[in-house]
């Protein structure tokens, strides 16, 4: 690693809030099961190990059900800001225009408690060595990958007509726009490894995770991505307790969604009505 690239100033933000359809509260929920330790904590933990740690600012809303959140950064000696609860890109730009001297944003979720921080720091380094407005992993399971946007990017974004899921997704903007420059990580991780949901979303998430992250101490401390491959190589029976789960995704168009839906519906053997909806695909 070039030392020049240690002196570039990187934010992380974390988007969390209390408020979940599926599951509630999940992220101060306990993990493991049963353990002291909330499923934010793993992720401030982690992160805290990284080359470019500089700053944790946790990303939520002024909604009521979030002033949990704020005793809870100031035992873990983090930063916070409340803002729009639909406009998350609205509290990430502000979080960057109060401090101008970062080069970059690392975008987490508090539902992703499983942090490899060595891939973050190679995305890191690769992202200032190609000079990128964008770069994001690809190969990891779904709940570890990374993405990291620069600032000038992010700002430059609030100056275009935006969607409601531009303000939503924070980066969807500049993942869609030819006029930044994006690269993807390679991780180079075992292919199958890709399909795995490590994301916290359904109770199913949280009993899957928490069983990985209940063999840590027994792994020789292994983390990350080299956790998951021991207990995948172990007991790969507990990663089928969630697979049926839905991710939510950002589609280009309706004809997209469309397809997806479809697929979904096949799955389910709901086969007339896929072929119902499919006749709507342009």
């Amino acid at each position: 690693m070039e030392d020049g690239l240690l002196n570039r100033k990187v934010v992380f933000i974390i988007q969390a809030r209390m408020k979940s359809t599926r599951l509630p509260g999940k992220i101060i929920m306990p993990l493991p099961l049963g353990s002291g330790k909330p499923l934010l904590t793993w992720i401030i933990d982690e992160l805290k190990k990284s080359k470019y740690f500089n700053k944790i600012v946790l990303a939520t809303s002024v909604n009521p059900e979030n002033d949990l959140l704020i005793p809870f950064c100031e035992n873990h000696e983090i930063s916070y800001f409340r803002g729009d609860e639909n406009n998350v890109l609205s509290r990430f730009t502000t979080i960057v225009r109060m401090n101008q001297d970062y080069d970059c944003v690392v975008r987490l979720t508090a539902d992703n408690p499983i942090i490899d921080v060595s891939i973050l720091d190679k995305t890191i380094e690769e992202h200032f060595k190609n000079n990128n407005d964008y770069t994001r992993t690809d190969g990891l399971p779904v709940g570890l990958n990374f993405e990291i946007v620069s600032t000038s990017a992010l700002l430059e974004t609030e100056e275009n007509v935006l969607t409601d899921a531009d303000k939503e997704h924070v980066t969807l903007y500049v993942r869609n726009n030819e006029r930044f420059k994006k690269s993807v990580f390679d991780t180079n991780c075992n292919p199958k490894f890709k399909e795995l949901r490590l994301t916290v979303d359904y109770a199913s998430d949280y009993a899957l995770v928490s069983t990985i992250l209940s063999q840590s101490e027994v792994a020789n401390s292994k983390f990350g991505i080299q956790l998951v491959e021991d207990v995948f190589n172990k007991y790969p029976w507990i990663f089928e307790t969630n697979s049926s789960n839905i991710q939510k995704k950002q589609f280009i168009d309706c004809n997209e969604e469309i397809k997806e839906a479809c697929a979904f519906l096949k799955s389910y053997d709901f086969n007339h009505a896929a072929t119902t909806l499919e006749m709507h695909v342009k």
